[in-house]
């Protein structure tokens, strides 16, 4: 593969990654620890490597000398930040998307060389700003 997307964890996030890739016609590889979801996935014709994303050996496999994209979308923050720090450090020029459940690991991840962080906690309180924001226009336009 080339120019491909590398998909770090297929959870909720992964698999909308890669649904939107698919409809798109873009290459993804997934990499995923869990090998019942491997299994499922190789069994559905995704290319799918079982392992650690913050493991220099898997990022190799998963092609990370001629992918486009990391997107790491798994749990483990720390694993996110090893994989950051070891991607950039072996190709700068590849494009790392990194989630983060707090901000304060987000920075840690932008330091470490992510292009774009994904925050959990700031997207919630976004969306909490726009569904009040809603609510209170709503609310407002219907007293007049």
């Amino acid at each position: 593969m080339e120019n491909h997307v590398i998909i770090a964890g297929f959870g909720v996030g992964g698999r909308f990654i890669a649904e939107c890739l698919r409809e798109r016609g873009i290459d993804y590889l997934v990499v995923e620890l869990n090998p019942d979801t491997c299994d499922t996935q190789r069994t559905l014709g995704t290319a799918v490597i079982e392992g650690d994303i913050s493991h220099e050996s898997i990022l190799q496999r998963a092609g990370i000398d001629t992918a486009s994209v990391l997107a790491l979308a798994i749990p483990d923050e720390e694993a996110a930040l090893r994989a950051t720090e070891i991607a950039h450090a072996r190709r700068p020029e590849i494009h790392i998307i990194a989630s983060t459940r707090y901000t304060s690991t987000g920075l840690q991840a932008l330091q470490k060389g992510a292009d774009e962080v994904i925050v959990a906690e700031q997207a919630v309180a976004q969306e909490f700003y726009r569904r009040i924001d809603y609510f209170m226009t709503a609310k407002s336009s219907s007293a007049s």
